[in-house]
C-alpha cells in the first residue's frame, strides 16, 4: 500500500456506554511513516495523544508492531502490510493533538532533555488519514483528534498550517504593524492589528505568545467577530537578535516575562496607553499556560486597567519571593494600584473608571492536565477567601493548543459582549 493512497482508518472508536470512556484503536501502516522518521532496530513508536499518554509512563503509549504474514503464517517484512497499533481509553468529549514519536526501545520515563529531543523527530502519517493537520505552538505538525461526542468547534483555525519564518507572520494580513519595542528587560517583537470594524471605544486585546496564535488564525477570526476589539497587540517572547532561533533562550525569556513580572506588566500597560490613548475601557489580556498566569497577574496588579482571559494558567508557580498568585491580591484599602512611574497621564482617573475595580478574570483548564487542574482548584478557594470569585470551566483535554485557540476567541466574544 503506497503512502499517498488511502489506508484503513487511522483511528477507530468503540462506544462503551454513556458513562464510560471511549476505546480508541490507533492503527498506523508502516508505509505511512515518513522515511526520515522510520524507527530503527533500537526504536519503538510512541503515540503522543495529549493528556492521554504520558512521557512519565512511556510503555503505556508504545505501539505494537504487527508484521504481515504469508499463507503459511510466517512473518513477512513488508512495509505495505506491516502495521503498528495500540488501544487507548479516552474520555468522552475529548479533543486533542495526536502525533507519533520514535523513542529509544525500552524507555520507561522520558526526562525533559530526552523528551525535547524525541519531539523534534515527531511526525504525522503520510497519505489520506482523514484527520485535520494543524501546526501547534512549537511549530510542529499534529493531527486534530476529536471523540465522536466532542462538541463542534466555533473557531476551527486554518486546516493546513505549515511553519513559517517569523518575518512572515503578518504577511497577507491587512493592517498588521510589526515592530520591536522594549518590554521588561529586553526588546520584544510585537504585532499590532486594528480590525476594520472595531469600534474606537472598544477595549484593546493583548495576547501573549502572540506569534503562535497569529499563525493559528487569530487575527482572521477576530475580524469575523460582530464587534471586535479596537486593537490587538500580540507579543512574542523570543529574544530579538540575529543569531537565529534559540529554544532555551526563548523558554527562559518567556518565563521571565510571564511569571508575575511587575516591570513587564507595567511596560505593557504603557504600550497599551501609547497605542490607544483614546480608549478608556479596561484592556483584555489573554494567554495560555504561563500566559494564563500572567493574565491573572495583570488583573491583580492593575485591576482598573486589565481584565484577564486565563487558559490553563500555571497557578502552581511562585514569583521571585516565593509567593503564589493569590498572595498578590490587592487589599481593599490599597490606594489606586496604577503605580506606573512615568506612564502617560493622557487619561485621567475620571475617564478610566468611576470607582475602584476589583480584579476580574476567567479561567479555563483541561481535566487531563493534572497539575494545572489541581492548582486551579487550590486558587479558586484562595481567591474566594480574598473576595475574588470565579468559576473555572473545565474542558476535556490536556495542556492543549487546540483548545486554547478555540477558547481564546469564545471568551473574548463573551467579554466584549459583557
Amino acid at each position: 500500500m503506497r503512502a499517498d493512497r488511502p489506508f484503513p482508518a487511522l483511528c477507530t472508536w468503540t462506544d462503551n456506554g454513556p458513562d464510560e470512556n471511549w476505546t480508541l484503536q490507533v492503527g498506523l501502516p508502516a508505509s505511512a511513516i515518513p522515511a526520515e522518521a522510520a524507527p530503527g532496530d533500537e526504536q519503538e513508536i510512541f503515540v503522543d495523544l495529549n493528556g492521554v499518554t504520558d512521557r512519565r509512563n512511556v510503555p503505556g503509549g508504545i505501539m505494537t508492531r504487527r508484521p504481515a504474514r504469508d499463507e503459511g503464517g510466517q512473518n513477512v517484512d513488508s512495509a505495505d502490510a506491516t502495521r503498528y497499533s495500540i488501544e487507548l481509553a479516552v474520555p468522552r468529549g475529548y479533543r486533542g493533538a495526536l502525533r507519533f514519536l520514535p523513542v529509544p526501545r525500552g524507555l520507561q520515563v522520558a526526562d525533559r532533555p530526552t523528551w525535547l529531543d524525541v519531539l523534534e523527530r515527531g511526525f504525522v502519517p503520510a497519505g489520506d488519514h482523514g484527520l485535520r493537520t494543524v501546526t501547534d505552538m512549537r511549530r510542529k505538525q499534529v493531527l486534530e483528534l476529536a471523540a465522536p461526542d466532542a462538541r463542534p468547534l466555533i473557531w476551527a483555525g486554518d486546516s493546513e498550517s505549515t511553519p513559517q519564518t517569523p518575518s512572515g507572520v503578518g504577511e497577507g494580513q491587512p493592517d498588521v504593524d510589526e515592530q520591536v519595542v522594549t518590554l521588561g528587560s529586553a526588546p520584544r517583537r510585537i504585532w499590532t492589528h486594528r480590525p476594520q470594524r472595531g469600534p474606537a471605544s472598544a477595549p484593546v486585546l493583548v495576547v501573549f505568545d502572540g506569534e503562535r496564535f497569529i499563525r493559528g488564525g487569530l487575527l482572521a477570526a477576530i475580524d469575523e467577530l460582530v464587534s471586535p476589539p479596537s486593537a490587538v497587540i500580540a507579543i512574542d517572547h523570543a529574544p530579538v537578535d540575529d543569531s537565529g532561533p534559540d529554544e532555551d533562550a526563548a523558554v527562559g525569556q518567556r518565563a521571565d516575562d510571564l511569571v508575575m513580572n511587575p516591570r513587564f506588566c507595567d511596560d505593557v500597560l504603557a504600550l497599551v496607553r501609547q497605542t490607544a490613548p483614546e480608549v478608556s475601557a479596561r484592556t483584555i489580556v489573554a494567554g495560555a499556560s504561563y500566559g494564563g498566569l500572567a493574565a491573572a497577574f495583570f488583573s491583580l496588579r492593575h485591576p482598573m486597567e486589565f481584565r484577564g482571559i486565563c487558559l490553563s494558567p500555571s497557578f502552581w508557580e511562585t514569583d521571585d519571593q516565593g509567593r503564589r498568585i493569590w498572595d498578590l491580591t490587592p487589599s481593599s484599602t490599597d490606594d489606586d494600584p496604577d503605580r506606573l512611574a512615568g506612564a502617560s497621564e493622557s487619561r485621567t482617573l475620571e475617564t478610566r473608571t468611576a470607582t475602584a475595580a476589583r480584579p476580574t478574570f476567567c479561567v479555563d483548564h483541561g481535566i487531563l492536565e493534572t497539575v494545572i487542574a489541581d492548582s486551579v482548584a487550590e486558587a479558586t478557594g484562595e481567591f474566594a477567601a480574598r473576595g475574588i470569585d470565579f468559576a473555572p470551566r473545565p474542558f476535556v483535554g490536556g495542556h492543549e493548543y487546540l483548545w486554547w485557540r478555540e477558547l481564546m476567541l469564545v471568551r473574548l466574544a463573551e467579554v466584549l459582549a459583557d
